[in-house]
């Protein structure tokens, strides 16, 4: 029965997707899944015809989910009645989240907040069931702009969300409110509850303690949140079966101590876990756990019982069915993987008598149910996680969880005892925080894959289910599949030393310069610039949390998506922040084999942090002049400036005229015409087939002559969406195309890419 229960859970599966990404590739899987129920399993005609419908059933559920996943707006309009159904986000001097709005449709607000009084009252003020007028316009949310980096627009779709609304004011005093339904006044008392804790719980904790009895992460420090992630820890921080078992195990302990008869606990249960599923925040884990739970209870009630394979299979099903874009959430994805696995593998980990190695067998079955899931999303996993869980595991449910729950309820009864355990609870966490730090560092904290192809993440998941399967019943068979998996494994590695492709991408970082060169066979990966934001003294109330960092947020994890594991040469063409202003976070985190710079611009470099952190690592220092040249596996590399001292930093750019691809290019940085005319008049011979646009397009660069004379069949400009200095220029893009050049440029296209085999390739924009 559960393994029926189960097979049929694969096929809702396949219906779902196939409504999404129907093409041949998943039809073959498939067809292959059918032939595996046929041969191997053992179904009947009849019984396939049951996947077959089963497939059908929720193909058809996805469909209509979609067909209801509308706009009512034009984006157009201005003005708005919103309301506020969801836990509104202070973040320094910005307002954001989940708003309804007067037509019912839900919007993504974001709102700047203009004084720090203003942001006292929105504390005080905003609540969830909270309507109020509001002026602004509607925007289309950003697709992923860079290469395997995160599609926000297709995020919010699958939310029920089709536009940010941008405030420009909000008519706080003319707020009503809506109603007081049983929901929004749990949605409220979440909402006090974590302005409690963060009110009276110490910094370095209250994010923690929050995380643990609320479900919310949010205002846990980045750089820790960051460590717990890299290592496999961050489920920890999430409410799941664990905390679900141990709050309803303990209601359950004391009603019966009371005297509550084992009937009226489980029926008080079963009302509390959909109190306790609001009040934590109703992620995809929480919504799993608790109705796990809650059919368990429900049927003991009725003298039935059922196994938990059956319960994880009936309700995987049943929230497919009404709530089909859950497939596509990684909470709910990586929440069924490893509850599926530790269910499914009970008969492995229960056979060994010391809990020590039943919580290792446990970690390690965990960490390799989620690694398809991690790479496909992340790229990278963590193999000191499997050993850190062990330790972990047990801390944060046996003491930590519990220790914040008694330390809140007595200081919200006790204030002065509660201190004291608030005293204790915060030096347990700054140990914990501590130790997950210094491990971070370790070697195998993380270790970058890359994101799978579709074959490979086939032949993973493949091969993890045949290692389950064969656990425990051939220990010769086990080996042969665990051996395959790591074959792949090191294989998915070493991936980039296996292809005969290179590429040139211009990433998209707004407002600034990056581009990585790859060269085949993994001979050469450079990063030319980093990218940067210019930044401006901001009061203290108006900072954020987390600050964007290109290095961070966009360079790092393409790096990883693309499996590269270090830059042979980090090249700075100049020490303009747009271009340089990453460099510190990118080889904190990132490894680097040489640093490049230009001359006669050692003096802008000398007293930078990342210098003096390059140095602390023994990295390479470099200085390039005009006169340098490096030839790697057919790509030819020459340096045409710095020539000279020069006055504007913009002309003391390092400029590379290079062959890659079957193409020549060149790379400007941030040139201006006299550097142009100096280069014609030193290389009168001087073409190219791509042209790096130098400034970002600005009208200071790209003259005529400078054109006429390289001959560009295309011409890159990297600039900011909608950046406040007019880039490009117009005058710089009407004589481009008025030469016959075509023009890529990131604002309009993201990232452009040039993929080539030998020396023949294409371009490609990221942005259709």
């Amino acid at each position: 029965m559960v393994r029926h229960l189960l097979l049929l859970a694969v096929s809702a599966t396949f219906g779902v997707s196939a409504h999404s990404f129907l093409n041949v590739r998943l039809l073959i899987i498939i067809f292959i899944f059918l032939c595996f129920l046929y041969f191997s399993v053992g179904l009947s005609v009849k019984s396939l015809s049951i996947h077959l419908m089963i497939m059908g059933i929720f193909l058809g559920a996805a469909s209509f989910s979609n067909h209801r996943n509308n706009t009512a707006y034009h984006g157009t309009e201005s003005q708005f009645i919103i309301t506020f159904t969801d836990q509104p986000n202070i973040d320094g001097n910005s307002l954001k989240g989940f708003v309804g709005s007067e037509k019912g449709e839900r919007l993504m607000l974001r709102y700047k907040i203009n004084t720090e009084q203003e942001k006292e009252k929105l504390g005080q003020l905003l609540r969830i069931g909270l309507s109020c007028p509001a002026v602004g316009n509607l925007q289309i949310p950003d697709k992923n702009r860079n290469e395997n980096s995160f599609n926000y627009q297709r995020y919010l779709f699958r939310q029920g969300t089709h536009w940010i609304f941008n405030a420009d004011s909000i008519s706080f005093r003319e707020c009503q409110e809506v109603g007081n339904s049983i929901v929004i006044s749990i949605r409220n008392l979440r909402l006090k509850g974590i302005t409690y804790i963060r009110e009276h719980f110490p910094e370095e904790s209250s994010g923690f303690v929050a995380a643990l009895i609320f479900g919310d992460q949010t205002y846990i420090d980045e750089g820790d949140l960051a460590n717990y992630q890299r290592l496999g820890l961050v489920h920890l921080l999430a409410i799941s079966g664990l905390h679900v078992s141990f709050l309803t195990g303990m209601l359950f302990y004391l009603g019966i101590r009371v005297g509550i008869t084992r009937e009226r606990m489980m029926v008080a249960i079963l009302i509390f876990l959909p109190v306790y599923m609001i009040l934590s925040g109703a992620s995809p884990s929480v919504v799993r756990s608790c109705l796990m739970a809650m059919l368990f209870f429900l049927l003991l009630l009725f003298k039935k019982r059922i196994s938990a394979g059956a319960a994880i299979g009936s309700v995987y099903m049943a929230l497919l069915f009404f709530q089909p874009n859950m497939l596509y959430d990684i909470g709910f994805q990586l929440s069924f993987a490893v509850t599926f696995s530790i269910i499914m593998s009970s008969s492995i980990f229960l056979r060994y008598p010391k809990k020590t190695m039943q919580l290792f067998i446990i970690s390690s079955i965990c960490q390799m149910a989620a690694l398809p899931i991690l790479l496909f999303h992340f790229f990278e996993v963590s193999f000191l996680g499997v050993f850190l869980n062990v330790l972990y595991v047990p801390l944060y449910s046996i003491i930590l969880l519990p220790f914040s729950l008694i330390t809140l309820f007595i200081h919200l009864l006790l204030p002065s005892l509660g201190q004291l355990l608030i005293t204790i609870l915060n030096f347990t966490f700054i140990l914990c925080n501590k130790v997950a730090d210094a491990a971070s560092e370790l070697p195998l904290a993380s270790i970058a894959f890359g994101k799978p192809p579709f074959i490979m993440m086939a032949l993973l998941v493949i091969s993890l289910l045949g290692l389950y399967l064969t656990w425990d019943e051939s220990f010769g068979k086990s080996k042969i599949w665990c051996g395959i998996l790591i074959v792949l494994l090191l294989f998915q590695y070493n991936l980039q030393r296996f292809s005969p492709f290179g590429e040139v991408q211009m990433i998209d970082v707004g407002q600034g310069d990056s581009i990585l060169i790859i060269l085949p066979f993994n001979r050469g990966n450079y990063l030319i610039d980093t990218g940067g934001q210019i930044t401006f003294p901001i009061e203290t109330w108006a900072k954020k949390r987390k600050k964007f960092n290109t290095a961070d947020d966009i360079i790092i994890p393409l790096l990883k998506s693309k499996g590269i594991h270090q830059l042979d040469k980090l090249i700075l063409t100049h020490p303009d922040a747009d271009h340089m202003g990453s460099a510190e976070e990118l080889i904190e985190n990132f490894k680097v084999g040489e640093i490049v710079i230009g001359g006669w611009s050692e003096e802008h470099y000398r007293n930078l942090d990342f210098v003096s952190m390059a140095r602390g690592k023994k990295m390479k220092m470099t200085v390039l002049k005009r006169g340098g040249h490096w030839v790697v596996d057919g790509a030819q590399f020459s340096v045409l400036s710095p020539y000279e001292k020069e006055d504007n930093k913009n002309d003391s750019s390092i400029v590379l005229h290079s062959e890659i691809g079957g193409l020549s290019w060149i790379f400007t940085g941030d040139m201006g015409e006299e550097g142009e005319r100096e280069l014609l008049s030193t290389f009168p011979q001087l073409q190219a087939d791509i042209l790096k646009v130098g400034h970002h397009g600005s009208k200071t660069s790209s003259s005529t002559l400078f054109l006429e004379q390289l001959q560009p069949k295309a011409a890159l400009i990297s600039v900011g969406k909608e950046n406040g200095y007019g880039h490009p220029h117009g005058d710089v893009i009407g004589n481009l195309e008025g030469n016959g050049i075509k023009v890529f440029r990131t604002d309009e296209d993201g990232s452009i890419i040039y993929k080539y085999y030998k020396r023949r390739g294409t371009f490609r924009e990221t942005l259709p």
